[in-house]
């Protein structure tokens, strides 16, 4: 189960997620599901198609799947998705 004090040992993929700050300030306010993850980056789909998104720099406000809003900083999400995960075991 995913709570706010493991989220960052989780899956992100499927979680709707907003930008809350972002290096790039036109990225601010975009919000959408999260669909890929790389070491550095994200891959949101909103209205407007699929927005690959740099991780570092980047504040963003997540909700879980029992509606628990959650703030992350991205730039400690900097390591591969398939090392955070398995670093949780």
């Amino acid at each position: 189960m995913i709570t706010p004090q493991s989220i960052l040992q989780h899956e992100l993929i499927g979680l709707y997620a907003v930008v809350v700050r972002s290096r790039n300030k036109t990225q601010e306010g975009m919000c959408g599901f999260i669909v890929d993850e790389t070491k550095n980056t994200l891959s949101l789909r909103s209205g407007n198609g699929i927005k690959c998104l740099e991780k570092q720099y980047m504040l963003l406000r997540v909700t879980l799947p029992d509606s628990v809003e959650v703030v992350i900083d991205c730039s400690g999400l900097s390591v591969s998705p398939a090392r955070r995960v398995k670093a949780r075991a």
